[in-house]
């Protein structure tokens, strides 16, 4: 089944790319909104490295939420979603490729991004690595987290708003935790002990997100 979960993805990858600036939107929401914050905080250097670690797990979480809509959304409405639920694929697997493909188009990009933005943060190279290693198991969760609200939003007049207030709460702890690994390599503290609490809800989602995702995709699609 890995041949058709990759054809899916592919196929994702190539029509949001294929839409030429709306395949970036993620990076350049990401670098709006860091670049929106270090302008407010006044340059100030001291002030600016303080919330360097908040301001871009922020940039991060909104990002996300920024595409969620659109994961199931057109193929929705052209009807290819029906199809692919015609196709041998099971539910499980088509959940599985929409929340690799929102990683690969959004969390994925965002890596290169926050080094990007790092310049703008005043954040020191020797705290990358491990704000590298946090957005990789944030976004990851992100993607999967996010994946689950848009397919129990499938379908609803207004996904949108619903969107938010389903998938935020879901958010909170992997941004708190983010935001702590962020801020303590940035003070020289230890990190390994949020880096290892990331890496359990990643882990924990991995399993149960599409799960519960393949289920409601399911559910709504008989409905509706």
């Amino acid at each position: 089944m890995t041949g058709p979960l990759f054809a899916i993805v592919a196929r994702d990858l190539r029509l949001t790319l294929g839409r030429g600036s709306e395949g970036l939107v993620t990076v350049f929401f990401f670098v709006l909104v860091v670049s929106v914050f270090a302008l407010a905080l006044g340059g100030d250097t001291a002030l600016v490295a303080r919330a360097a670690a908040g301001i871009i797990w922020t940039a991060a979480v909104l990002s996300a939420l920024l595409t969620l809509e659109s994961v199931y959304h057109r193929d929705y409405a052209d009807g290819t979603l029906d199809l692919l639920l015609l196709s041998p694929l099971s539910p499980w697997h088509i959940v599985a490729a929409k929340m690799l493909s929102h990683w690969l188009l959004g969390g994925a990009l965002l890596l290169p991004a926050a080094l990007v933005a790092a310049p703008l943060l005043f954040i020191p190279a020797a705290a990358l690595p491990v704000l590298l290693l946090s957005l990789l198991f944030g976004t990851l969760y992100l993607s999967l987290l996010g994946g689950l609200g848009a397919a129990l939003t499938l379908g609803s007049r207004r996904p949108g708003v619903l969107l938010v207030v389903i998938v935020l709460p879901l958010y909170t702890p992997m941004l708190l935790l983010g935001g702590m690994a962020a801020a303590a390599a940035l003070a020289e503290m230890p990190v390994r002990p949020y880096l290892l609490l990331q890496a359990a809800l990643f882990l924990a989602a991995l399993p149960l997100a599409p799960a519960a995702a393949a289920v409601s995709l399911t559910t709504n699609m008989r409905s509706s």
